[in-house]
């Protein structure tokens, strides 16, 4: 199923994974970010989710996040700057679980 204005681009070097979803993250798009940051093994030294592109984020999202979050532990980074995403972190209390990164 082809999800209109969602993109997923991944850079995988061995050690670090970066990926950057560009677009809605819903209920019909977070099962591909999930299989995206699926990819990061024990291998990878830190697995970056440049969040900068995330124009919208509902409960599903969040939720990818939190399980790749609890997966990988303090390897995961937030990087860029979402206020979407920050204030959806803040009421939902979950800020705190998250490394963050401007850049």
């Amino acid at each position: 199923m082809q999800i209109a204005d969602w993109d997923i681009e991944i850079v995988d070097d061995g050690t670090t994974l970066l990926v950057m979803p560009n677009g809605e993250l819903d209920v019909h798009t977070a099962p591909a970010l999930s299989r995206a940051l699926e990819r990061c093994t024990s291998a990878h030294k830190v697995l970056i989710v440049d969040v900068s592109r995330i124009s919208f984020i509902d409960s599903t999202g969040l939720k990818t996040l939190v399980t790749a979050r609890d997966r990988v532990r303090e390897r995961l980074l937030l990087a860029g700057e979402n206020p979407v995403l920050d204030r959806l972190l803040e009421l939902t209390g979950t800020a705190g679980l998250f490394t963050r990164s401007p850049s």
